[in-house]
């Protein structure tokens, strides 16, 4: 009895071990078959990463291979190649980022074609430029061209210029000598034409409330002074109407000037401006001629010695002076 029921606890932890054996061959038979399955979808991933970094090195190798047969003897352009050239490669390990780090296949694809799009555009702008540029150096060589032959007309225009320049100075400078010598000429007529004074003298007067004039000698008796003088012959005066200027100084230097006679002529000897105390016209028939000149006095006068000037056409024809007491 004893001996059966120990045959029967063998069986049964026979069965057991038989049970657990069979499960854990399933469970490694399991685990030995997601493994496989893990490994070929590893590998499978594997030759989808290896292909798409494939991809990725063709189309970036085949756009910077389009830009470099692009470079050119232009130093902006080639500039602009290299910076094209930086933000692709830029772009290449953003794509080599999403490839192997973050395994985000989907969006490499997308950011591929983007590096694609962007290399043809790249490429496309750099030939428009390259094409614009070629335009413009066959635009540039055609002006070079047309400034090289204005360059040569300007010269000879600028020749001709000289040349009429250098003309027109040596007629200036003879019209320059024919104005001098005209002046010097005018200058002479004009002197020629002032009618010179032979004989000058001045008489103070005393003027009465009637109007009626005397002799006086003394300067305080004085309210009137009466220039007369004798003209010479000159024939080359104008006959006619002949202006004269009577200048009569003080014994202190100042003018002798009464507001309504008195004013400023020019003295063509030396261009200066000279005040004169009254004038007065005559009828000159070319011979001598007696003319006088007065002029009423709104002050006293000063003792001792006057001096007096005439001037004709502008030149003084006459000098003189005279005492009063």
């Amino acid at each position: 009895m004893s001996t059966r029921k120990s045959n029967n606890n063998l069986l049964s932890f026979a069965l057991i071990g038989m049970i657990l054996l069979l499960g854990l061959n399933g469970y490694q038979w399991y685990v030995n078959s997601q493994l496989k399955q893990d490994s070929v979808q590893q590998k499978t991933e594997l030759i989808e990463l290896e292909k798409i970094r494939t991809e990725l090195d063709q189309d970036y190798r085949a756009a910077i291979e389009g830009l470099d047969e692009l470079r050119g003897d232009n130093k902006e352009l080639n500039q602009l190649i290299e910076s094209q050239k930086t933000s692709l490669q830029q772009q290449k390990e953003k794509i080599n980022n999403l490839i192997w780090t973050k395994r985000e296949l989907g969006k490499a694809r997308e950011e591929m074609k983007t590096l694609k799009d962007q290399a043809e555009r790249y490429i496309a702008e750099i030939s428009k430029l390259k094409e614009d540029n070629q335009l413009l150096a066959s635009s540039n060589t055609q002006l070079k061209q047309e400034k090289d032959a204005l360059d040569i007309l300007y010269k000879e225009e600028q020749r001709a210029k000289a040349e009429i320049a250098q003309a027109r100075a040596v007629l200036a400078a003879e019209k320059e000598e024919i104005v001098k010598e005209k002046e010097v000429l005018d200058e002479k007529v004009d002197i020629a034409k002032a009618i010179k004074i032979n004989y000058m003298e001045m008489q103070g007067y005393e003027v009465k409330e009637n109007g009626k004039t005397k002799e006086k000698s003394k300067a305080k008796d004085i309210n009137m002074l009466r220039t007369c003088f004798l003209t010479e012959t000159n024939v080359v005066a104008s006959s006619g109407e002949q202006e004269f200027y009577i200048r009569i100084i003080d014994p202190v230097g100042e003018i002798l000037a009464v507001e309504s006679k008195s004013g400023v002529l020019t003295n063509k000897l030396d261009n200066t401006q000279v005040m004169y105390s009254t004038s007065g016209s005559m009828d000159y028939q070319n011979e001598d001629t007696r003319g006088c000149i007065s002029l009423n006095l709104g002050q006293k006068l000063a003792k001792g010695i006057y001096d007096m000037e005439i001037y004709n056409n502008g030149f003084m024809v006459g000098k003189g002076d005279f005492k009063l007491k």
